[in-house]
């Protein structure tokens, strides 16, 4: 079963796109930008320079949203993650740290041990599976919105994702 585009983003989107109402935009920002800042430093950007990203970020789907608005936040996170790639081929970012060296931490891992345990098990998987995790089981994305970021078919999503979880 397909997990539709919510009803409150689409709305948003609709009013942004057809009236260019800029405070249906801003309702969007708000909520994705402090989950998008928390994703580019679990990535391995720096904080000051995640902020960078992020506008950069969201110029860059203003200008493309309104042509395909179906999964605003796959193309917001693939704009972003793409950004962090160049930053790092360019030398303008902090180079790729894993999500364990990070300073940005998941809420649920509510003691030392649990942290500790869950740097060392992220760091035992490729990059592509760390991205799904963080994005899927941290910042709270779709399988749906997962499939759009990393372009793969949303079963292939679904099934990678909480590999980690069934151990």
């Amino acid at each position: 079963m397909t997990e539709p585009v919510p009803a409150a983003d689409r709305r948003l989107l609709e009013r942004y796109c057809r009236r260019g109402d800029e405070a249906s935009f801003n309702t969007f920002y708000q909520s994705q930008a402090p989950r998008l800042w928390r994703y580019l430093c679990a990535r391995g950007s720096n904080p000051d320079a995640a902020h960078d990203l992020i506008a950069d970020a969201f110029l860059r789907f203003l200008q493309v949203v309104c042509r395909d608005p179906r999964y605003p936040a796959a193309l917001l996170y693939r704009i972003a993650g793409n950004l962090l790639t160049d930053a790092w081929r360019s030398q303008k970012s902090s180079p790729l740290q894993s999500a364990a060296d990070t300073a940005v931490e998941p809420a649920a891992a509510d003691s030392g041990d649990d942290r500790e345990y869950l740097r060392a098990l992220m760091n035992t998987l490729p990059e592509y599976e760390q991205n799904l995790l963080l994005l899927r089981y941290w910042i709270g994305l779709t399988h749906k919105e997962l499939a759009g970021i990393v372009e793969k078919p949303e079963g292939t999503v679904r099934d990678n994702a909480p590999r980690l979880c069934r151990h």
